[in-house]
């Protein structure tokens, strides 16, 4: 990941003044003078140089002209079209500042670019040997959804089943790449140490491989409706996952009610049940010889299986900590 020129709230815009149009100008020049001379971006400033190319009055070129504004482009595209990627549904997409309806040229030519991104994503995730942790974990998660959303192709006998699985296996690969996106840029946000959670003076790491794998299985709703995974509501964003745990977790530390095992951590929050798993693994520290052990969180989602909540009812006390948080503890 690239080392950013700019923190994240100077890439904010705050008004309409015209000081603050002085100040994004400036800043976008500076980007776009690295983006010409093919300099590393992170996504964050990729983010707002595409932002304020779109909208540009002067004569600065367009998002095809620059190397870094692909993710970009791909974001905004699958953002229009993700929940219907036949090319007949109903579409809108955003041109400066405003909505509206694209022809049938247009939806056409996007609906192409798409396939092709999924073609070139199909041959990216193939590879079993990234050198980059993040793509490591989302190609493996990927190549798994593959696998098992393909057992049902030898069962199709019809064109339009067939016209069906193509459409839907795109549609796996595109939210595969968009899940990377949205994962570089959460790795951007927050120091290393804001990853580390603690509970029980135990540390919970969530790496990589816990966020690719959270937000493939359990933030992934629209684009896999058959399913039988649960899926997050708006009380979690899944940018803020790692905070919003942090401070969950200093509560429950803090209220004295939880000295269960971490393994295996319930909780209620906003009325609704939710499960964390934590294992032990071992990875390579730099500057240490052989592995090292440490806590991995492995998953968390919201409990609606019946036989989960009955196990909890039945196995677990609730511990009231606030209005909205709970801790369930052995009995």
């Amino acid at each position: 990941m690239s080392k950013p020129t700019y923190k994240i709230d100077e890439l904010k815009f705050k008004n309409d003044s015209f000081d603050e149009q002085i100040r994004t100008r400036t800043i976008f020049e500076s980007l776009k003078e690295k983006a010409i001379k093919l300099e590393p971006l992170c996504e964050f400033e990729k983010d707002f140089f595409c932002q304020c190319l779109s909208v540009s009055r002067l004569n600065d070129g367009s998002l095809e002209d620059f190397k870094c504004c692909e993710n970009y482009k791909f974001k905004i595209a699958y953002l229009a079209y993700f929940h219907d990627l036949s090319g007949f549904g109903n579409y809108e997409k955003v041109k400066g500042h405003q909505y509206y309806t694209p022809n049938r040229r247009e939806i056409d030519r996007d609906i192409e670019y798409l396939s092709s991104v999924a073609d070139e994503w199909l041959n990216t995730i193939n590879i079993a040997n990234h050198k980059e942790e993040l793509l490591q974990q989302i190609s493996a998660e990927t190549r798994e959804d593959i696998k098992e959303f393909s057992k049902s192709k030898g069962f199709l006998l019809f064109r339009k089943d067939k016209l069906n699985y193509k459409i839907n296996f795109r549609k796996t690969l595109l939210q595969s790449k968009f899940i990377y996106c949205l994962a570089l840029k959460i790795f951007e946000m927050f120091d290393k140490k804001e990853f580390i959670l603690t509970l029980n003076g135990q540390e919970i790491e969530m790496n990589e491989y816990s966020i690719i794998h959270i937000l493939n299985r359990h933030y992934a709703q629209i684009t896999k409706p058959n399913s039988r995974k649960s899926f997050h509501n708006e009380d979690f964003i899944p940018q803020y996952l790692n905070k919003q745990l942090g401070e969950i977790f200093s509560l429950i530390d803090s209220s004295g009610l939880y000295k269960d095992p971490i393994h295996k951590i319930s909780f209620k929050y906003k009325n609704v049940n939710y499960l964390i798993y934590v294992q032990k693994r071992f990875k390579q520290v730099k500057g240490n010889k052989g592995n090292i052990e440490y806590n991995r969180l492995e998953t968390f989602y919201p409990i609606i299986e019946s036989k989960e909540n009955s196990d909890l009812i039945t196995n677990f006390e609730c511990h009231k900590i606030n209005d909205d948080l709970s801790i369930y503890s052995k009995n």
